[in-house]
């Protein structure tokens, strides 16, 4: 069994079925950073031209660094089946050259 090739065919693997879920993460990142700055712009105009007070923006802006927490515990959930599935096609890969080698299904 070649453990070098067995090692790099594993981080392929657990590279190409993690690399899925950056692309829902990265538009949805994307999305969320786009409305938070605009919301954030918005507000900072309405300071500058008096309409209104740093007090009220002080409180719509903790709105937006909330939305932003819950984007936070979103993004966990993705990391997490990102990693549980970059793990399993490890271990398929490990699996195949353990058994392979082995001439038997052991794993």
């Amino acid at each position: 069994m070649n453990f070098k090739n067995t090692l790099q065919k594993m981080l392929s693997a657990a590279r190409i079925a993690a690399g899925a879920h950056w692309n829902v993460v990265s538009d949805y990142l994307e999305k969320e950073f786009a409305m938070a700055t605009k919301e954030a712009k918005a507000i900072a105009l309405e300071v500058a031209a008096g309409t209104k007070t740093p007090e009220q923006a002080k409180i719509e802006l903790q709105s937006v660094e909330d939305s932003l927490q819950d984007v936070r515990l979103a993004l966990t959930v993705e990391a997490k089946a990102a990693a549980q599935e970059a793990i399993n096609a490890a271990l398929d890969v490990l699996r195949s050259a353990v058994n392979s080698a082995a001439k038997v299904a052991i794993f």
